[in-house]
Formats: C-alpha cells, structure tokens, sequence
C-alpha cells in the first residue's frame, strides 16, 4: 500500500477519492484514514478530518496538507493545515489589434450589469427629431457686444456670429447619436450587450447641449 509521508512544514497537494475516512486505532492514537484519488492513502489525526469537512472539500478537489512544525516559547507542537486551492478562471487572449482599439466613450466605464443585459423591445424606438419631447434648450445669456442697440443679435467680441438656438440642439442630437451607435459598436466587439433607447439619447444630448452653453458663458 503506498502511504503518503508528511514532510515537516512542507505543504503537499492531494485530491481524495472519497471525502469520507476511515477511523483507525493506532499505537500513538487514532487516526483517518483517506483513500486519495491517485490511488494512494494517507492516515492523518481526527482534526484533520474535521478540517476537511468544515471546509467542504469534495472528493477529486485538490487541495494543500502541511504539517507544522510551531514553537510556543520553549515548547514545540505540531499543527495540521489544509487550506483549499483557489480555482483561477483562464485568461482569456485579447483579439489581435486589440490595443489600436479607440477607449470607452466618458461614463461610459461604469456600466451596471443590468445596462448590459438584452432588454426587451415592444415598440419601436421613437424618431429623434428637434420636434420631440426635448425640454426646451437653456436661454442663452447675452455677452457684452453681442446685441445692437435694436436688440437683435450682432457679432461676438471675436466676430463671428454666434450659432442660433436650432443649430446648437441639433448638433448635440448628433453628437449623443453618433456617441450611442459608436458605444454599441464597441461593445459588440468586446461581447456585450450596449443599447440605447431614445430617453438615454435625449439625456445625453441634453447635456452636450447644457456643456455647450456653460462653454459659451465661460
């Protein structure tokens, strides 16, 4: 019968064949006796035993054994650790040009599980136009120099006449729409799931638009 031996404070890795042992009286006290899974035995004290169970191992779980060796002031004592293996899941390899990929839009980041996850689609999503549910954009705050003394708007401090009201919520429509499509392209690549509906596309177009304006006043 080939017995596995125990080196002092030498950890071995074993796997049961059964996680339930064999009580056996000996010369120097009881033991347990375990049948392994590489067809060996091994005969370890009762406490080892109750490691075993406490920590749930399971028959064909590799797992670490060590006895050690413990030095309490002038008194030495042996101890029996078993401590489980942690199962590592596999790296998975990055597609090739992976790096020369653009990063994640801001905010973007921080998608919760539930972004992710398919979402039902009993309608179909609403035509973003200028003549939706947009709340209206911010009045602008007038500069100094952009109106004349009849109250219509003039040139900027620089020159150039400042974009009218239409032009500016159009153009944050489609940034948040070319953002949202780009978003979802990547995410296809990557795996997942990433849609946008038209609230989603409203709220982010509502704050370019919102940044736009700050921008202007500052």
């Amino acid at each position: 019968m080939n017995i596995v031996r125990f080196e002092m404070n030498v950890p071995a890795e074993i796997a049961l064949q059964s996680p339930q042992g064999t009580l056996v009286a000996g010369r120097y006290g009881d033991r347990v006796m375990f049948p392994l899974a590489d067809g060996r035995v091994m005969y370890v004290p009762p406490v080892v035993a109750s490691q075993i169970e406490t920590q749930g191992i399971a028959a064909g779980e590799p797992f670490q054994l060590c006895k050690v060796n413990v030095k309490a002031g002038r008194s030495r004592s042996i101890e029996w650790r078993v401590r489980r293996i942690a199962t590592e899941l596999p790296e998975v390899a990055e597609p090739s040009g992976a790096s020369a990929r653009p990063p994640l839009p801001p905010g973007l980041g921080l998608l919760r599980a539930s972004d992710l996850a398919p979402r039902p689609n009993p309608e179909p999503a609403a035509k973003v136009s200028a003549s939706s549910n947009t709340p209206p954009p911010p009045p602008l705050l007038s500069q100094p120099g952009t109106h004349n003394g009849n109250g219509h708007a003039g040139l900027t401090p620089n020159g150039v006449s400042p974009p009218p009201v239409a032009t500016k919520l159009e153009h944050a429509l489609k940034t948040a729409i070319v953002a949202a499509s780009n978003a979802e392209k990547y995410g296809a690549e990557l795996g997942y799931v990433v849609r946008f509906d038209s609230d989603a596309i409203k709220s982010m177009a509502i704050t370019v638009l919102i940044n736009m304006s700050e921008g202007g006043r500052r």
